[in-house]
């Protein structure tokens, strides 16, 4: 039954947390047009070839690309908070 429960939770958790990623990198993307996440230094040092030739106008080219990633929750501890009578 617990198991069950911790299951929903970091389902419910995964979901929360890629709506939010969701939300901010549209807003830095569409409206702020601005790599304010620094997706640039791992461009930079990953892709070097690329980045010389994206780098100067590189907060036009950051607001066109999808950005994908991966969400995952496991809780591994879990307690309840009270206050003694």
């Amino acid at each position: 039954m617990q198991t069950e429960v911790l299951k929903k939770a970091e389902k419910s958790l995964q979901n929360e947390i890629r709506s939010l990623v969701d939300q901010a990198l549209r807003k830095i993307q569409k409206e702020y047009k601005a790599d304010v996440a620094g997706f640039n230094d791992q461009l930079r040092i990953q892709y070097p070839k690329v980045w010389q030739k994206v780098k100067k106008d590189w907060d036009k080219r950051f607001s066109e690309p999808k950005v994908n990633y991966s969400v995952k929750v496991d809780i591994i501890d879990y307690g309840t908070k009270g206050s003694k009578k």
